[in-house]
């Protein structure tokens, strides 16, 4: 192993969407490794719900929106679009965001990003736009339907408005089952990336009802965050789990590079 290449002779199970995992694999092929994409999870525009149309026209500079993911930006505009309004009538509104790849995404389309905490969690976001909401402020949270309650917990606590528009659901992939037995099954996986909650659970929730447990014991899961690491580790089972500093899929990609390297030694 080469230090250009240290995954080089690795296997790296890719578990997230298909419109997300292509970025990730090219990585992963870069420093030497064989991603193998099995999408457990997809993502899906939920109905407009024209109960936004009112509250989306009356946003002021006083107001804000809130991303919690780059999926949320994408599905936000098309509502958008729905609801027969442009995304320039918005353009004053303060907007917040979880991430830099949800950052990203906002200012691809022209936002203009007001606040974005350096940790990737609902609870530092929850932190830091309290402390730039007027009260008298309304926000509007475009999330997905598995989004955690934190945010809203604390803006009911504050008696804040907000409006919970959710724009997209995240749906298992049952179809991919047996790909995933069957690499299990012929020991073929070093590492088992897991780039959300949802994607633990699709995962664990294979492993479960085919009693697999035994079979992910070798197997080394590379989580996100804490969040997803939290997740995973609910289901009780004996596993090594590593998670990067900093929560992205580079973080990621370095954090399995590092472990391979030490592996190696």
């Amino acid at each position: 192993m080469s230090a250009e290449k240290p995954l080089n002779g690795f296997n790296v199970l890719v578990t997230r969407a298909n419109s997300q995992a292509a970025e990730f694999s090219k990585k992963i092929q870069a420093a030497g490794g064989c991603p193998i994409e099995v999408p457990l999870i997809a993502t899906r525009k939920t109905e407009t719900d024209f109960n936004a149309l009112p509250v989306l026209k009356q946003l002021t500079s006083k107001d804000w929106i809130v991303f919690t993911s780059a999926n949320g930006v994408q599905y936000f505009s098309e509502h958008v679009k729905d609801l027969s309004l442009e995304l320039e009538d918005l353009k004053n509104v303060n907007v917040a965001c979880v991430g830099v790849k949800t950052k990203k995404a906002a200012e691809k389309i022209g936002w203009k990003v007001s606040l974005c905490p350096e940790e990737f969690r609902a609870e530092s976001l929850a932190e830091e736009l309290i402390d730039h909401v007027r009260q008298d402020s309304k926000i509007v949270i475009a999330r997905g339907n598995l989004a955690r309650t934190y945010l809203r917990e604390v803006l009911t606590e504050k008696k804040i408005f907000f409006f919970d528009f959710v724009v997209y659901e995240t749906i298992q992939l049952l179809e991919n089952e047996k790909e995933v037995l069957h690499l299990l099954e012929n020991k073929t996986i070093d590492f088992i990336t897991l780039t959300s909650s949802s994607t633990a659970s699709a995962f664990m929730q294979i492993v479960k009802r085919n009693g697999l447990e035994n079979r992910v014991r070798d197997i080394v899961f590379v989580c996100i965050g804490p969040i997803t690491r939290d997740k995973l580790l609910s289901y009780k089972i004996k596993c090594t789990c590593i998670m990067p500093e900093k929560y992205t899929i580079d973080g990621m990609l370095e954090k399995m590079c590092t472990y391979a390297e030490k592996r190696e030694e």
